[in-house]
């Protein structure tokens, strides 16, 4: 795996689980508003998955950030 992309996933772990917890929210309560299950976002959280550009956004949408936030 590339550098850069290690780092993306990284970010992208790191960012979603430092804004889910800005907002006070649980795991559970990040599924129900982005429509996905729980065990996906503990994954992305874990960086055992990689989400699409489509659950990407409903995940920022959620967290009420721009969907590129949840990558710098």
């Amino acid at each position: 795996m590339a550098s850069s992309t290690r780092k993306i996933k990284e970010n992208l772990k790191n960012n979603i689980k430092f804004y889910r917890k800005k907002l006070g929210l649980t795991q559970i309560q990040l599924s129900i508003q982005a429509d996905v299950s729980t065990y996906y976002i503990s994954d992305l959280e874990t960086g055992r998955r990689n989400p699409s550009l489509e659950v990407l956004c409903k995940i920022a949408d959620a967290l009420k950030i721009e969907a590129y936030e949840l990558l710098k």
